[in-house]
């Protein structure tokens, strides 16, 4: 679950100006991947307040998280109040970028190669760009990582990835489910502000 999120998050560099450079899903991936690996090798790789902070502010306004939220909570997101989709919404991207800020770092040296080919969707308003991520000292190889985009009147947006085949929303809507059939919304709810409690922020 970790690698998921972090290679997920590794896009935690999507810029306005990148955005506006380009609307072509597979360079803005490669041209974003490239500002974040700038970012997460400034103060000689060490995880600082600054350099998450950097992250989080190019990053937050360029994913569609209420979209993610929706497909990873699944049928129980027709069941949430808007009061409680809110509510889901801010704790998953919580909960996701307090869990890349302590192990970022780790992929400060990553090599990232962004297939050129984008695979079209739901006429044209969804991309999947095809990438390969290689860590130092991984004997396993490279690590096959795709990213799936929406296109909104504010340009591309990222809301789901899948690594090695798993998906990040599928792998989190089991969890979900199983909250939701439990505990019911406000239940998972809950779950999620426990697991940010537990997460340290930014300071």
């Amino acid at each position: 679950m970790k690698k998921l999120i972090a290679c997920f998050l590794v896009l935690l560099g999507l810029s306005a100006h990148s955005m506006a450079a380009t609307d072509n899903p597979a360079d803005l991936v490669r041209d974003t991947s490239r500002q974040i690996m700038d970012v997460l090798k400034q103060e000689n790789g060490k995880n600082t307040k600054q350099i998450r902070q950097q992250v989080e502010a190019l990053a937050v306004p360029q994913f569609d998280f209420q979209r993610m939220t929706a497909l990873a909570v699944g049928l129980g997101w027709r069941q949430a109040s808007p009061a409680q989709q809110s509510a889901l919404a801010q704790q998953f991207q919580t909960l996701l970028v307090r869990t890349y800020s302590t192990t970022m770092t780790r992929f400060k040296s990553a090599q990232i190669d962004i297939q050129p080919n984008v695979v079209l969707g739901n006429s044209g308003r969804e991309a999947t760009v095809k990438s390969t991520v290689t860590l130092p000292g991984n004997d396993k190889g490279p690590v096959a990582v795709d990213y799936t985009l929406y296109k909104t009147t504010q340009g591309w947006k990222v809301f789901n990835v899948s690594v090695e085949g798993a998906s990040l929303v599928t792998v989190y809507r089991n969890q979900f489910n199983q909250e939701i059939n439990k505990s019911g919304v406000d239940g998972l709810i809950k779950m999620l502000q426990d697991k940010n409690a537990a997460l340290p922020a930014a300071k």
